[in-house]
This record gives structure tokens, C-alpha cells and sequence, in this order.
């Protein structure tokens, strides 16, 4: 009873807080990083759409698709693919966004602990210029991608299957990104609560997580709560009307979230899960418009 009454504390706390979602979209949930049930099938296909109430009342969807193989004992692969809706007073957008390639690898250990190495890329597929109907340029938090080619690397450690903790970089190589707004392009004063992005350059995040298993075996349904923080190591920068690069004071720092993802499992061996996330504390400024009030997501995995 005391654990299912945490669980309601954090599920209602991640609801009603305000904050600033992942460091990019995928890079908290790429396999170990967010999964509570391991699979236990060579090969799985999720399906997922998450919803997120953005800066200045933006509404946003992502879709993705997730495909899984094990290809050995302890060697695993991952691929996911996303795409993106937004709309708000600014005009809306629509399109594929990024995918993701990763591998994950399963070290030995002496006990019930379990620990995972995950390394992996991050291809841009848009390079987040989309322009509203009357054709003027639209913040990062309208566009699908934020345009970079990302190394991402990470550590998951599992402790007698109650306790977990992880650690993560992502790390921008190449930036693509062609976005070109200037908020006074608009003739709306509330476009200036969007920070410039004209050739944005973004820096770099390292996360660390720690959670907590809840299992429910009566129901076969896995809880965890969590605490995700994230640290943007540098001051990202854009390009002004005259060529030259200007940092956005701010938009470096730390962000943390409040998690609680609850996997069901079937006797068919597909699962549903249903995350409910969003931080408490941000940063100043977030230009790569991944701020949410909160986040929504429910996946469907279907083993093969």
C-alpha cells in the first residue's frame, strides 16, 4: 500500500508541475535509458505517440516508431524514427524528424544487478526551418528536429532489481541547423518570449537518473518514479543580421524531472506502457524549444 501510494504522489507531482522536458527528443528513452521491463523476444516493434503542452501554450505531438533485435546474448540493437506536430499562435508544422541507432551491450555480474553499456548516433532528418502560412520563419519549438548529428553514449546500472542509476552524454558533431527566426519578424509581442535561432549551434548535455522498481506482480504491471537531471554544458548560440554569433546568456545550466512510467505486461508477451513526466527546475532560456508543462507518452511493443 505505501508503495502504490508514492507511486500516486509522483504520477500527481509530474501532472500539475511546470518545466523543461528531455535534452532532445529520444535521447532520455532510448532503450535501457528508459525501459523497466526487459524484453525477452529476439526482435519487438513499439509504436508511440506522445503530448506536451510547450512555450507560450505551443501544442505539441510526436509520434515514433522503434524497432529492437537481439543479436546475441548480451548485444542488442535499437533503431527509432519520430515525427512531429506543433501548432500554436504562430502557425503549426508537420514532419519527420530523427532517427536514432543504438547499441547496447550487457556486462556480467555476480549477483541479481545488471548493468548495460549503450552507445549509439543521432541522424537529423529535417533541418528545422519550417515557415508558417505566411511564409515567416517558426521557432525551434514548432520544428520537428533541431538539426544535429549527435554522438550519445551511456551507462545503466540495475541493483537487485529494485534500485536503478544512469548516466548519459549526447553530444552534437555536425550541426545542420537552418532555421532563420528572428521573433521580431512577427508582428505579435509574444513572439519575443522565443529566443533568436537564426543558424543555431547547440552544446552539449550529460544526464544522471536515479529510480526506484515497484513491482505489482498480482497484475504483471512494473512501476518506476524517477529523478532525471540534466546538464547543458555550455551557452548555446545563433547567428544575428550581420553575420556574427551571439551567445544566448541563460540557455547553459541544469534541469531536473520527475518521472513515472508504469509497463503492463501481456501473456503474449506485448506490453503497454504510460509515462508521465515533467521537470522542476530549469533552465533561464531553452532556444531548442523543448520546454513542456509535462509530457504524456504511451507505447505499444509487440514482440516478434
Amino acid at each position: 500500500m505505501k508503495n502504490i501510494y508514492f507511486s500516486c504522489i509522483a504520477l500527481l507531482c509530474t501532472t500539475y508541475t511546470f518545466g523543461q522536458g528531455c535534452s532532445d527528443a529520444g535521447f532520455c528513452s532510448l532503450g535501457v535509458l528508459k525501459n523497466n521491463v526487459a524484453d525477452s523476444a529476439r526482435h519487438t516493434l513499439s509504436f508511440g505517440l506522445n503530448y506536451g503542452v510547450g512555450y507560450e501554450q505551443t501544442n505539441i505531438t510526436n509520434a515514433y516508431i522503434e524497432y529492437g533485435s537481439k543479436l546475441s546474448e548480451r548485444l542488442s540493437f535499437r533503431t527509432k524514427l519520430t515525427a512531429n506536430y506543433a501548432t500554436g499562435f504562430l502557425g503549426s508544422a508537420f514532419d519527420i524528424g530523427d532517427i536514432y541507432g543504438t547499441l547496447n551491450y550487457a556486462l556480467r555480474t555476480k549477483s541479481a544487478s545488471t548493468i548495460n553499456i549503450i552507445g549509439g548516433v543521432k541522424v537529423p532528418l529535417t533541418a528545422g526551418n519550417h515557415k508558417n502560412k505566411d511564409g515567416k520563419p517558426l521557432p525551434l519549438d514548432y520544428q520537428a528536429s533541431i538539426g544535429t548529428y549527435d554522438a550519445i553514449g551511456g551507462i545503466n546500472y540495475i541493483v537487485n532489481q529494485s534500485w536503478e542509476f544512469d548516466a548519459g552524454i549526447q553530444v552534437p558533431v555536425i550541426q545542420v541547423n537552418k532555421n532563420t527566426f528572428f521573433p521580431d519578424e512577427h508582428n505579435d509581442f509574444r513572439a519575443n518570449e522565443f529566443a533568436p535561432t537564426n543558424n543555431f549551434k547547440r552544446k552539449s548535455d550529460v544526464l544522471g537518473r536515479i529510480g526506484y522498481y515497484i513491482q505489482l506482480p498480482a497484475s504483471a504491471i512494473v512501476l518506476k518514479p524517477s529523478l532525471l537531471g540534466i546538464y547543458h554544458l555550455g551557452r548555446d548560440t545563433y547567428e544575428d543580421r550581420f553575420g556574427q554569433r551571439n551567445i544566448i546568456e541563460g540557455s547553459d545550466g541544469f534541469t531536473l524531472n520527475g518521472s513515472i512510467v508504469g509497463t503492463k505486461r501481456f501473456k503474449n508477451g506485448n506490453s503497454l506502457e504510460l509515462l508521465f513526466a515533467t521537470p522542476f527546475i530549469v533552465r533561464k532560456v531553452r532556444p531548442d524549444g523543448l520546454t513542456r508543462k509535462g509530457v504524456i507518452n504511451v507505447q505499444y511493443t509487440i514482440s516478434l
